[in-house]
């Protein structure tokens, strides 16, 4: 009993109340309208003797009570599961409780239907002991009222017990058959809401015609005008609802496609529906969780090897090979790191590496370059590939003076070397493992020259070849300086370093 107390508490102040009300109270509504329609508006013949029996209006009021208890235990008893579920989500089996949920308008439906059979049948009965054709008029009456209502039942129910449904299917959807489909919902609202009344009509005419009313055809106008008056009111409640529950969700996904296309990737719809339009929603929220999970995957993967290599890696299928592009190359290699690593413990080291490469990492960015590889304590940056860049070498000179004065006062100091040429950039390994870069002699020449710009004051080294590549702006704040052998070669290179930033901006 206390579990029922507290059941029957919490139900109070879920939505289930109003579900409730809605629904019972358009069916009692409805069957106390149909009454007076019959009882007020159609001329039947020997009807005052059966409304003069007083076991009809006994039968009525007591009838009445019973379908509305009985209605609202077998709702009570056929949804408790569900009430259950939504108090205690743990205990209980999704796809139980999914496929419950996604039937409730079916049942209800049903539940609905059986309580105007029985009403129909015993007032049948009842007015078959006067007349057989007062009987015949009250069935077909009663009937084709309560296919109206059982129809605007389902369309209620429908669309009340959405923010259930969406709370039940929150996760996934593959069934389409738990609700009828579209087609046949906007037919059978047609014909309920429109085809019924008009048959109604024809029926009185019909009956007038086989002696079943009392009076001439004016007589009947008023019931005719009611008729027309009400299928005017259920064609167009019915055709909202209908209407609502598929142009709804199509509004929802509206909106949810504007959202994506203002660059949000965290969007999802909610599920309701149990037709088409139900695998249409789970189907929008797979494909936003394909997206960001390809969102995360191009992140993570720009993280190891460029955010333009993995960009063009997912656009493109990569092959193995490359291709000659003219690129300047610009190489950072760590002063005394090794002494470092001896000195200061490995979280240490790897704590103040990743806050140097942390700023080689954003000067390279800022200035349109790509890392293309970190080797240990040093750092490998491409200008023009994979995407051409105009003016890569003044854009690859303006990084290294940049990266100068941002790592001055950092306790780990480097060698830049910039140089320009042609190189091979493509992809390099074998088919299940390989990696883009760039290999050519401006890549070694870098290098050397890095070796170089460690024992130089400023740190930063180029040469003449390269140098005269650059724009004019850029070259300006650039002094030549001796030739050297660089280690390997068997020719002289003259080098170049930046002038001191007074000299480069008076110039």
């Amino acid at each position: 009993m206390q579990r029922l107390w507290l059941a029957m508490k919490w139900l109070a102040k879920s939505s289930w109340p109003l579900y409730a009300a809605t629904v019972l109270g358009s069916n009692v509504l409805a069957a106390v309208g149909i009454m007076l329609f019959v009882k007020h508006l159609l001329p039947l013949k020997d009807f005052e003797k059966f409304a003069a029996d007083s076991r009809l209006s006994t039968l009525g009021t007591t009838y009445l009570v019973i379908a509305v208890i009985i209605g609202v235990g077998a709702t009570f008893v056929l949804f408790r599961p569900v009430l259950d579920w939504q108090r205690h989500p743990e205990r209980h089996d999704p796809n139980m409780v999914r496929n419950l949920v996604m039937r409730i308008p079916f049942y209800q439906t049903v539940l609905s239907a059986g309580v105007w059979c029985l009403g129909i049948v015993l007032l049948t009965i009842t007015a078959s002991q006067t007349s057989s054709s007062l009987a015949i008029v009250i069935a077909l009456s009663t009937l084709l009222a309560g296919l109206v209502v059982v129809l605007l039942t389902y369309l209620e129910a429908e669309r009340l017990v959405r923010p259930v449904a969406a709370s039940a299917l929150a996760r996934r959807f593959e069934d389409s058959t738990l609700e009828p489909p579209i087609t046949q919902r906007l037919r059978l609202t047609w014909t309920l809401t429109s085809a019924v009344p008009i048959v109604g009509i024809l029926l009185m005419l019909r009956g007038r015609t086989q002696g079943y009313f009392a009076g001439t055809l004016d007589d009947l106008m008023p019931a005719i005008f009611a008729i027309c008056t009400t299928a005017l009111i259920t064609g167009f409640l019915g055709t909202t609802l209908v209407v609502m529950s598929v142009v709804d969700p199509i509004l929802e996904l509206q909106r949810a496609i504007n959202r994506v296309r203002r660059g949000e990737t965290d969007v999802e719809v909610d599920i309701y529906d149990g037709s088409e339009i139900g695998v249409l929603q789970a189907g929008f929220n797979e494909m936003m969780r394909g997206l960001k999970e390809r969102q995360r995957v191009r992140d993570i993967f720009g993280r190891y090897v460029g955010a333009e290599v993995a960009r063009r890696a997912l656009e493109e299928r990569p092959e193995l090979g490359g291709e000659d592009r003219e690129v300047a190359v610009l190489f950072v290699d760590v002063i005394g790191s090794t002494t470092f690593a001896v000195t200061h413990d490995p979280e240490e080291v790897v704590e103040e590496l990743n806050r140097f490469f942390e700023h080689v990492v954003d000067v390279v960015h800022r200035n349109k370059g790509i890392i293309n590889k970190f080797q240990g304590d040093a750092a490998l940056a491409v200008f023009g590939a994979p995407i051409t860049l105009s003016d890569a070498t003044g854009h690859a000179l303006a990084a290294a003076r940049e990266l100068r004065h941002e790592l001055k006062d950092m306790r780990l100091q480097a060698g830049i070397g910039v140089a320009a040429g042609h190189v091979v950039a493509g992809h390099i390994g074998g088919h299940d493992r390989f990696e883009y870069t760039v290999i050519g002699d401006a890549v070694n020449t870098a290098a050397r020259l890095t070796e170089i710009a460690k024992d130089t004051p400023g740190r930063v080294i180029t040469n003449a070849s390269t140098l005269a590549k650059a724009n004019e702006a850029e070259r300006a704040r650039w002094t030549l300086m001796k030739s050297v052998e660089l280690r390997g070669r068997n020719m002289m290179t003259q080098l170049a370093r930046p002038i001191r930033p007074t000299l480069a901006d008076r110039s």
